[in-house]
């Protein structure tokens, strides 16, 4: 049995995610901050009953929204005067009333909806089968839902024992709401406190459309899963001591799950014992505690008629107090050629690929075919170098994969980790608002996004074939800027360095290499994924264009160009006139959350990035032209590196950078080098940073 899906609402940032969950391994990649730690304590929660959910597990928005609301309705009640019954019975009556309940003022519930798979033809579903909700044969699903959600009897015990402390807050209000904020605010607080401490675990089982359910008890619905986790705050040995020996005390459990564990140990308790007794060590511990407390107890006998008695000790060695015992005394060791090095001599990293190890082979043994078995692993790469985060996440994928039985989640925000799984594989957490997150499935998005089917054949295998190289910076950037060629990226960067891009700047900015054939390529990922991108392109159109008259009549060769003015201006080859315009009337080349930034009319007719930075240094048109004389005083002047041709006299900057062309690098970096980068930047790469800084 594996899980399909689950459907998570109203928890934290996540007002609204369906996670698709893959048959082995789903990974949910994303930034710090994104919720991936929230889902893996949600699963804690649902699945182990780890802790309990409170306010802050609801979301900002829903809690500040409800508080409001009700506000009003708790200050009327305890000002009216009325007694402590008559203004629970009101309170009840308006958050929820019996008669018109959809004027009831309440927060949605966290909800959770999982739907479990089996094979009708080899899964045994005893313990499944009370939940049949769907009766129809070709379905193979059971459907089950969890909520945190108000209690009416909980509500009212909840008003009763904060009664007095709310009446005290309310009467020391002043009824300038301006002038007391922090006393409503403190009072707002309470009441959602008071709102979650009424809300209770319910659990359920229903048919596919979740609408016709049935209660069930919380620990049945728990029952039903074999879940485990590792967190990241997991606890390794950090420094010279070997006093927690984590990995000792792992293969202890691991060893105490095999069959021949018991026949191994039955005797040794036995056999500690009579050791005991046979170095009289019982004795001597009565000896010398005991014994000595005989006058005092005696004495302490006196005053309740002699009934104290007599105390002794005895030594009871259990099979429990055995494991412990040898929890205690079992010290991993490292062997390296003749020596034998303790656990905290092999650093965080090595010691955490170990310990994730040991806990899935711990969990491997405990797999019940008769339950759903998953395992959460959050950010396996925590203390590893990229290299090492990289070959485990190979092992640990392999690893889900050869247990047919088992499900894995791994949360990760390690590129690394990304670089190993299928693309279907990954799911990706973005935050969108300060205080919303969402998730998206690249599985749905393989499936379902790209029609006709040939189209979305062409584009997964592109997208196989540069998962590795860019995929992983797309997933976890605030925003992405896609090139060209080196030169861009070194402009781009540069830039970067000035304080009006400062804000830009300290954001997560994915720089992602592509030439114009291939970047509209990356325009389905972006758009899903939604994040504001900007492309940096050539117009490129005919290099023969020698006027003014030629270039506006020309054609951009440029794939990406090309397939957006389709889109924008339903012809599939626009002059360079007709490019001009496009951007002229529309400032910026934008389409959902993309721009395209490429040479315009401030550009000088300039048709590549080195013309157009020679055009507004210099400025003038591409087609212009100087003497060798002039050119060279120009190149010395601003100490710039750029090829003037011998035999062309006078010669353009489109002859220049054409002559150029092998040492475009060298050029940028005299240009870098004499701090010309903000003088000589083009308008539609200024414009195009403007706009995604926006």
């Amino acid at each position: 049995m594996k899980i399909k899906t689950i459907q998570i609402s109203g928890f934290r940032k996540i007002l609204k995610a369906t996670i698709h969950v893959e048959d082995d391994i789903t990974v949910i990649a994303g930034a710090n901050n994104s919720g991936k730690t929230s889902i893996v304590e949600l699963f804690n929660y649902i699945f182990n009953a780890n802790g309990r959910l409170c306010c802050d597990d609801f979301p900002v928005f829903e809690s500040q929204r409800w508080c409001r609301a009700v506000f009003p309705h708790f200050k009327d009640q305890f000002t009216s005067g009325i007694d402590k019954e008559e203004m629970i019975a009101n309170i009840l009556g308006i958050m929820m009333p019996l008669e018109n309940p959809e004027s009831a003022i309440l927060l949605h519930p966290i909800e959770v909806k999982i739907q479990v798979d089996y094979d009708p033809d080899n899964d045994d579903i005893r313990n499944f089968a009370d939940y049949i909700m769907e009766l129809d044969p070709d379905n193979s699903s059971f459907y089950f839902i969890y909520r945190f959600e108000l209690d009416k009897d909980l509500l009212r015990k909840s008003l009763d024992s904060e009664y007095e402390k709310l009446r005290n807050r309310f009467d020391k209000l002043i009824g300038d709401a301006d002038k007391d904020a922090e006393g409503i605010r403190i009072i707002e607080e309470m009441l959602i406190l008071l709102y979650t401490s009424s809300c209770k675990d319910a659990t359920y089982f229903s048919d596919k459309t979740y609408s016709n359910i049935v209660s069930m008890e919380p620990a049945s619905f728990r029952a039903l899963f074999n879940y485990h986790n590792i967190m990241a705050g997991r606890t390794l040995d950090d420094g010279n001591s070997d006093r927690a020996r984590i990995l000792s005390k792992s293969m202890i459990d691991i060893a105490s799950q095999e069959d021949n564990w018991k026949t191994l140990i039955q005797s040794l308790p036995d056999k500690i014992k009579q050791s005991i007794e046979e170095e009289q060590i019982q004795q001597e511990v009565r000896k010398a505690s005991v014994e000595t407390l005989g006058q005092t107890i005696e004495q302490i006998s006196k005053t309740n008629g002699g009934q104290a008695g007599h105390i002794t000790i005895d030594m009871v060695v259990t099979d429990e107090a055995v494991q412990s015992l040898l929890k205690s005394i079992t010290s991993a060791k490292y062997q390296v050629d003749d020596f034998f090095l303790r656990e905290s001599s092999q650093g965080l990293g090595y010691s955490n690929l170990i310990f994730i190890h040991l806990q899935l082979e711990k969990y491997r043994k405990t797999i019940d075919p008769l339950l759903v078995n998953f395992f959460v692993i959050e950010e396996p790469e925590a203390h590893m170098h990229p290299q090492m985060q990289n070959i485990f996440s190979q092992y640990l994928f392999a690893y889900y994969s050869k247990e047919a039985a088992m499900q894995g989640f791994v949360t990760t925000h390690s590129h690394e980790v990304v670089r190993n799984i299928r693309i279907s594989q990954l799911r990706v957490l973005r935050q969108v608002q300060p205080f919303e997150c969402c998730l998206y499935d690249l599985h749905k998005f393989i499936d379902e996004s790209i029609k006709p089917k040939q189209e979305l054949k062409d584009l997964v295998e592109f997208y196989d074939g540069f998962y590795t190289i860019n995929f992983p910076d797309i997933i976890f950037a605030d925003k992405v800027i896609l090139y060209e060629g080196d030169t861009e990226r070194m402009l781009i960067k540069n830039v970067l360095l000035s304080d009006r891009f400062e804000a830009l700047r300290n954001q997560y900015i994915s720089f992602v290499q592509v030439g114009g054939a291939y970047a509209i390529k990356y325009k389905p990922i972006l758009n899903y994924l939604n994040i504001k991108s900007l492309i940096i392109t050539d117009l490129d159109f005919d290099t023969d264009s020698e006027t003014e008259i030629d270039v506006l009549q020309s054609l951009s060769t440029n794939a990406t160009i090309n397939a957006f003015a389709n889109e924008a201006l339903k012809k599939p080859t626009p002059t360079v006139q007709e490019l001009y315009s496009w951007k002229n009337d529309v400032k910026y080349v934008v389409m959902k959350n993309i721009c395209l930034a490429f040479q315009g009319t401030n550009d000088h007719y300039a048709r590549t990035l080195e013309e157009a930075m020679l055009a507004k240094q210099y400025n003038m048109s591409v087609l212009d032209t100087k003497t060798k004389e002039e050119w060279t005083g120009l190149r010395e002047r601003d100490k710039l590196t750029f090829v003037i041709p011998q035999k062309v006299d006078p010669c353009s900057i489109r002859t220049i950078v054409q002559h150029t062309s092998k040492s475009k690098t060298d050029f940028m970096y005299s240009v870098i080098l004499s701090k010309l980068v903000d003088v000589m930047l083009p308008d539609y790469i200024e414009e195009g940073l403007i706009w995604l800084a926006d």
